[in-house]
């Protein structure tokens, strides 16, 4: 007797969705984390590029297009590209918009899959409910945005989007409400005191230190950094600034070999190596930037004369100066 396997990429990646939404319900354990991590970055590895075949199959060839005939492409014979470029070549589709926050949520997720793959996954539920309640969002946008109302679907695929959505919906509805049940506990403490952003829940629920507080925040006592949402923690602030650097904002010590930005700073007030400019509204790039030192929490929060977004602070050229480093460093180099 002959079993037919017949999942066509749109139904395919919906599936992963449903998936990867019913082992987040309830209290999942690891195995459940586990596949739906892997299962929520396949179904949307899948979706997105199904919006770039309805344009043309080609645009997802790693390959030179001319060396793939539609003959290789029905059989699997080429290489395709990662979620990274896909986005960009959405992105180059008119009327196509992906926004710097969902690329964040896609690069999120991105982590937590290689992280599984590569190295084993040590996080916790909270921290993966949370990362997964940020990309379902934006897939569930992407599809009703960019794939339902495409005229090229045929009646088939409508109804079965219609039928199985709803079933996506529900889950999420209760993942989002778990995720903000638990800030909202947060949110008292949390706004009296200073906190950063996690790089592994994307909450800005880090305390750099802590006393203690009682239910039903629950947040124990600890002297190093720890995440009051998802309870990651690091043995130092140096530990802290460089997963920070990294995840969030794409920065490295190895980057700057290669001409890239250095990830740190020397602070004015204590003079250790600890101060990181950024977004302090998302915890990412953008487009306000000031500047904090992780060591003994002084903020710098002046704007670049020049270029109006980097911090002015600038340890190398001293009390009075308006520009940014890097401004500072492009006038000295024009004499």
């Amino acid at each position: 007797m002959t079993r037919d396997v017949d999942f066509p990429p749109l139904r395919n990646g919906v599936d992963y969705l449903l998936d990867a939404v019913q082992r987040l319900r309830g209290t999942p354990d690891a195995k459940n984390l586990k596949y739906a991590v892997l299962h929520l970055h396949a179904g949307m590895e899948v979706l997105l590029k199904y919006r770039l075949i309805c344009e043309d199959w080609r645009l997802i060839l790693d390959d030179e297009p001319a060396s793939v005939t539609e003959q290789d492409y029905v059989a699997g014979k080429f290489r395709s590209i990662g979620v990274s470029k896909t986005i960009q070549r959405l992105n180059d589709l008119e009327g196509i918009t992906v926004t710097s926050s969902q690329k964040r949520a896609v690069t999120a997720l991105e982590k937590l899959r290689n992280q599984l793959q590569h190295h084993g996954l040590s996080s916790t539920a909270q921290a993966v409910e949370a990362q997964a309640v940020k990309a379902l969002t934006f897939l569930m946008h992407f599809i009703g945005q960019y794939i339902t109302p495409d005229d090229r679907l045929d009646p088939s695929d409508k109804k079965f989007l219609e039928r199985t959505l709803p079933d996506i919906r529900g889950p999420l509805g209760e993942i989002k409400a778990l995720v903000e049940t638990r800030m909202q506990d947060l949110r008292p403490v949390l706004e009296a005191v200073a906190k950063t952003w996690c790089p592994e829940c994307g909450q800005p629920a880090v305390l750099l230190a802590s006393e203690g507080v009682a239910a039903p925040a629950n947040i124990p006592q600890h002297e190093q950094p720890r995440c009051a949402f998802c309870t990651r923690s690091w043995p130092s602030r140096k530990d802290y600034v460089e997963d920070f650097t990294f995840f969030n904002l794409g920065l490295s010590d190895y980057g700057v070999a290669d001409g890239g930005d250095p990830p740190t700073s020397t602070c004015e007030q204590c003079y250790e190596d600890m101060v990181v400019s950024f977004d302090f509204n998302t915890g990412n790039h953008g487009t306000s930037y000031e500047a904090r030192c992780f060591a003994c929490e002084e903020e710098f929060n002046d704007v670049c004369g020049i270029c109006h977004q980097q911090p002015i602070y600038n340890p190398n050229v001293g009390e009075g100066c308006d520009f940014c480093s890097a401004c500072t460093e492009t006038v000295f180099n024009k004499d």
